[in-house]
């Protein structure tokens, strides 16, 4: 087995267990290497760290697999992976019992690199990321229709997946695809999704805690909910007894998911879909002098790469000023950000600009992340990348 040598004093991290290994970690390689083999890490003192995939494309030259103690990389070891994956889902945070729709397979986080499967409805859904992996995926779709029973298994293509050098496209893997939307239930609120052509694997299910925490804010307020593509808060809160929902995202066919989903949830009346650009939107609701109770702000994925954070966090800034600003005084923010690269502190900080921009003070209300079924891997911080807060909104000088 070829081998990787890391440089001196850059082996700490690989020690207790974080599972990238970037091109500037690397000293030398010695043996042959195809992109997507296993290979030995050790560490500048010829210690060895563990085993893990290679690829001289990425920069993350290798995706560490198992430590030293682990033992070998073999169908054993990701068939126990996966096993342990489905007993966090099914048998710790029982979530078959609240919902439908949830992350079976989080990638590093269950130990599995590169591997997402999400379960909605009666359908699972891939994304493959890790040239190394894609040997092993059949063995594990095996087990997952033996342990699940779906009546398909989909693929969904990433970006990311080409930098690894996979070509990998949007597809049916086992079974069948759904012949329409796929509904999703998620505690007392029920929505529909489309697995085969919505946004990702067709829900986003890491919202789900956040959801249910902050509906009951809604009660008796008037919401504008931006970028809300099938109404994941927005549904949750008009259930919860908001006064009126608007919904505004710029894909016409989310929003057709949207309003079907209002009447499954009888609250269409209460419930309306704006198709457009937010911003626009915001901007033309600030002129109109229109304003609501409560503002939920959750984009999409602003900043793809480390070096676009300084852009993304001026994105991030224009949309929540242009909330502030339709908010009535002591109104709520609700505002999120699913770029792993804008941590909880540059967040905040971004959103303190904001609070000074607009002359007002924020008073945390609620502060949360990612659901459980997307387990944050320690130490890899990477793998923790949504924040969710709420603020009370107080204009500055009003008594609180």
């Amino acid at each position: 087995m070829a081998k990787v040598v890391l440089k001196s004093r850059r082996a700490r991290p690989f020690w207790f267990g974080h599972p990238w290994v970037f091109s500037g970690a690397v000293e030398r390689v010695r043996g042959k290497l195809r992109d997507g083999d296993v290979v030995d890490v050790f560490d500048s003192e010829g210690r060895r760290v563990g085993r893990g995939f290679w690829n001289g494309r990425s920069q993350i030259r290798v995706r560490m697999v198992a430590l030293e103690a682990e033992g070998p990389v073999d169908d054993a070891l990701f068939l126990g992976r996966l096993d342990r994956a489905l007993a966090l889902r099914h048998q710790v945070l029982e979530l078959p019992a609240v919902t439908n729709a949830f992350r079976l397979v989080h990638a590093e986080g269950d130990g599995l690199p590169g591997l997402v499967v999400d379960q909605v409805g009666d359908w699972l859904v891939v994304q493959l990321s890790s040239l190394g992996m894609e040997p092993h995926l059949d063995l594990l779709l095996d087990r997952l229709e033996e342990a699940l029973k779906p009546r398909g298994i989909l693929e969904r293509a990433v970006g990311a997946a080409e930098e690894e050098g996979l070509s990998r496209t949007d597809g049916v893997l086992r079974g069948c695809a759904p012949e329409g939307p796929v509904e999703v239930r998620e505690g007392d609120t029920r929505y529909w999704c489309d697995p085969v052509a919505g946004q990702k694997t067709g829900f986003f299910a890491d919202q789900r805690e956040n959801r249910r925490a902050l509906a009951s804010l809604a009660r008796g307020r008037e919401v504008l909910d931006t970028f809300s593509y099938v109404g994941g808060f927005g549904l949750a809160m008009a259930q919860a007894g908001a006064t009126s929902v608007l919904c505004v995202d710029s894909s016409a066919p989310a929003l057709e998911l949207l309003k079907a989903g209002a009447e499954l949830n009888g609250v269409e009346d209460r419930v309306t879909a704006l198709q457009g650009n937010v911003l626009r939107v915001l901007d033309h609701d600030q002129k109109e002098g229109r304003t609501y109770d409560l503002v939920v702000v959750d984009p999409p994925k602003l900043v793809h790469k480390r070096r676009a954070v300084s852009r993304g966090l001026g994105l991030y800034h224009e949309i929540n000023l242009k909330a502030v600003r339709v908010l009535r005084p002591g109104g709520i923010l609700v505002t999120c950000s699913c770029s792993q690269h804008v941590d909880a502190a540059a967040f905040e900080e971004m959103l303190g600009s904001v609070a000074k921009e607009a002359s007002v003070r924020l008073q945390e209300l609620y502060r949360g992340g990612q659901a459980a079924d997307h387990p944050i891997l320690l130490p890899h911080d990477e793998s923790r990348y949504l924040e969710c807060r709420a603020y009370r909104v107080v204009p500055m000088g009003a008594p609180a």
